[in-house]
C-alpha cells in the first residue's frame, strides 16, 4: 500500500503520515482491541463479531477478536461502510 501511495499517487509525505497513523492504531489495538463496541450492522452482514476504529481522518480499521488474537479484516474509507 505504501508503494502504491508513493509511486502511483506521487504522494510520499501522505504515505509517511498514513503509515505512522496506522502504526499507532495497530499498537493501540494490541492493548485495547476489545474496548470498541461491536458493530452489529456489520456483524450481521458478515456473520462474525466485527469491531471498527477510525484511523486518520477518513479511514476505518475493520477487525474481529477471537480469543487473544486480533484479525484485521480491512482498512477502508469510512464512506464505504454502508449501514
Amino acid at each position: 500500500m505504501e508503494r502504491f501511495i508513493v509511486e502511483d499517487c506521487y504522494a510520499p509525505l501522505t504515505a509517511k503520515r498514513r503509515f505512522e497513523d496506522l502504526d499507532k492504531r495497530l499498537d493501540w489495538l494490541e492493548k485495547y482491541a476489545e474496548l470498541p463496541a461491536i458493530d452489529f450492522n456489520l456483524s450481521y452482514r458478515y456473520g462474525i463479531l466485527i469491531r471498527t476504529i477510525p484511523f486518520g481522518k477518513k479511514m476505518t480499521i475493520v477487525y474481529t477478536v477471537e480469543g487473544e488474537k486480533v484479525y484485521v479484516l480491512r482498512v477502508m474509507p469510512q464512506s464505504m461502510i454502508v449501514f
